[in-house]
């Protein structure tokens, strides 16, 4: 039986990434953390719009494997597997110390701003039967 509720909660937890993102973004903090952020809407997103379909939670934090599992039930989400792969690269490179750190440019956050925007529209498109 497919989740008709649970998703929802999935996606307003991403929706508070999101605004944590472009709130940060404006206030010119860390550009790194503007990304993970980002990251963390469209998983998020991503894990919300598989709980919609298949009433289960899918593990991972990988975008590209969740995208391509999204594709099995929306093949419109195709034109987002580049983008998940340029997003993806931020999920642990902006956690943790290394010994060469990634460095963000604001270009790269404003990016990644705007690909999590385009996903989470999507999503809800796809979710609320206007696709």
């Amino acid at each position: 039986m497919v989740d008709s509720v649970r998703h929802k909660e999935w996606f307003e937890m991403a929706k508070k990434d999101m605004r944590s993102a472009e709130i940060l973004f404006e206030h010119d903090a860390d550009n790194g953390i503007v990304c993970f952020h980002c990251q963390q809407a469209i998983e998020k997103y991503l894990k919300g719009f598989l709980i919609n379909v298949t009433g289960e939670l899918h593990e991972g934090h990988n975008l590209v494997k969740l995208c391509k599992k999204a594709l099995a039930y929306n093949k419109a989400l195709s034109e987002f597997i580049k983008d998940m792969a340029f997003v993806n690269t931020y999920y642990i490179e902006t956690r943790y110390p290394a010994e060469d750190p990634l460095l963000v440019s604001k270009e790269d956050a404003e990016e990644c701003i705007k690909i999590a925007i385009k996903v989470i529209e999507r999503i809800q498109e796809v979710v609320n039967g206007s696709n």
